[in-house]
């Protein structure tokens, strides 16, 4: 079979740049997209391109086909009263269901078991994260690509507001989420161990029971500092630990911490109210800002979910089944389902292809194909889809996620791995955060990502830190560089570089 839509006229649009991905996890996504396996009133996407090199992917999809599906799906939420309450249900149900299966797993003698019995853990797990793809990705699509959801919420906040101020301010306040998040459940976790044990880090000492404690406080929250491809490891008790030492010599107190988030909380859910009252918030409208700041939260939890699944079963089944083909872990990450199929039950293997995947390759995948790509066909799908970036840009424009103004020195952060180079009033420049660099978005000046969308994780956080915050720039991690000096005004959306 040959692809339908792989050269056809609409244009390849870049999605996002991940810097640690691989096809093991980009599959399940990447394949229901274009199979059509969600909705009958939501459009499908036509084809979907993944361009590797290592473990950094960039995707992309059709430029005009993208906003068509974006628009069907906000169609859906307004015409359709209960939708959206219905994808926040099944995101959370679906993702605890993921983590479930997965401690299932790690919990059987998988050594024990046979080439087909492998097979059909690899299998249901595939089932369940695509079920849970079902949902989770229509809050991804209806803002990552052309803010179709941000720019109709912005649309009625301008037709009742008497400003544009009034009407960007009032967006900020009416999608942050008014309910705890589950990094906010990971930092009460946290700070009950600090408290538990300030006087011991004060004085600088390190007790048996501190250790443990830690060392379960990582096995529940770790693998929120793990990445989709694995070549990293989560956040451990060293870790966990110089955190709490930095907590500690800043003085700080626990209960403080806490109470000032519960009042945080009150403060958005009044501010919201009143907001409601004084601009007449139409009830349609009203709900899709409840639907708006619930995605952010299930957001969450789904990442949650898709990075315990994947810590776990990189040390579990896919080790096994790694094993048994005598090629290494990352290898079988770079292998289609089918081809993991034919592997393990009729010991069809091209072990040749695999090391080459590694270094860099092409995954595409429309409705009934999908193939990766290596040689000649590869490098005419990078050069189609290679963008010119003008490095003399002095200035850029993005979204407001959190108003405010800052000055200083650009950091360029990827993962958790780069925190060390991170000093305090920097200025964060992102793909997109993750939950990994929370503790240096706490010190950040003003933070800047190239990904968009209200249910970003940079949204979410820096309107809980109250820190600048602009998202959407597309290029400003291959635009600036670590050491330029920037000034962010937020509230307009605009980064410029000074020197």
């Amino acid at each position: 079979m040959m692809p339908k839509y792989l050269f056809e006229k609409d244009k390849w649009l870049l999605g996002e740049h991940i810097p640690d991905c691989d096809i093991f996890f980009f599959q399940v996504p990447g394949s229901f997209f274009t199979n059509n396996q969600s909705y009958r009133f939501i459009k499908s996407f036509k084809k979907f391109l993944g361009v590797y090199k290592r473990f950094a992917l960039d995707f992309y999809v059709g430029e005009k086909n993208s906003f068509e599906v974006a628009e069907s799906i906000v169609k859906a939420l307004i015409e359709r009263p209960n939708f959206g309450k219905e994808l926040d249900r099944n995101i959370i149900s679906w993702s605890y269901k993921l983590i479930d299966f997965v401690k299932k797993v790690c919990s059987l003698p998988l050594h024990k078991y046979s080439n087909k019995e492998l097979m059909n853990l690899y299998d249901q797990n595939d089932k369940i994260h695509t079920k849970l793809y079902t949902y989770g990705w229509i809050p991804v699509a209806v803002d990552l690509f052309h803010n179709n959801f941000t720019k109709k919420l912005k649309s009625y906040l301008y037709s009742v507001s008497a400003d544009k101020e009034e009407a960007e301010g009032a967006f900020v306040v009416l999608t942050t989420p008014s309910k705890r998040t589950i990094v906010a459940d990971e930092r009460e976790d946290f700070l009950y161990i600090y408290e538990k044990y300030r006087k011991f880090l004060n004085a600088k000492k390190i007790t048996d029971d501190l250790k443990q404690d830690l060392a379960k406080h990582a096995e529940k929250w770790g693998h929120l500092g793990y990445i989709y491809a694995g070549n990293v490891e989560p956040f451990g008790q060293k870790h966990y630990l110089g955190e709490l030492f930095e907590l500690a010599e800043t003085g700080s107190n626990s209960k403080k911490i806490l109470n000032n988030e519960k009042r945080r909380i009150k403060i958005v859910k009044k501010k919201q109210s009143q907001l409601y009252k004084k601009l007449k918030i139409s009830p349609l409208y009203r709900r899709l800002f409840e639907n708006a700041k619930d995605f952010a939260l299930s957001k969450l939890i789904r990442r949650h979910a898709q990075l315990l699944n994947a810590y776990l079963l990189h040390h579990s089944l896919l080790p096994e089944i790694a094993k048994r083909l005598g090629i290494s872990r990352y290898q079988l990450q770079f292998m289609l389902k089918e081809e993991v199929r034919d592997a393990l039950l009729k010991e069809k293997l091209d072990k040749k292809i695999l090391p080459a995947r590694l270094k860099h390759c092409v995954f595409y995948t429309e409705e009934g194909f999908e193939k990766v790509y290596l040689g000649s066909v590869e490098q005419k799908l990078r050069h189609m889809v290679a963008q010119k970036i003008d490095k003399n840009i002095k200035e850029l424009t993005g979204q407001t996620a959190q108003p405010g103004f800052a000055k200083g020195v650009v950091k360029i952060i990827f993962r958790a791995k780069d925190m060390a180079k991170f000093n305090k009033r920097d200025i964060l420049v992102s793909v997109a955060t993750d939950p990994d660099v929370v503790p240096i978005m706490k010190k950040a000046a003003a933070i800047v990502t190239e990904q968009g969308g209200i249910t970003s994780h940079a949204a979410i956080v820096s309107r809980e830190l109250g820190i600048p915050c602009i998202i959407g720039t597309k290029i400003a991690t291959r635009v600036f560089k670590d050491g330029d000096l920037v000034e962010v005004d937020a509230s307009k959306g605009v980064v410029r570089k000074l020197k």
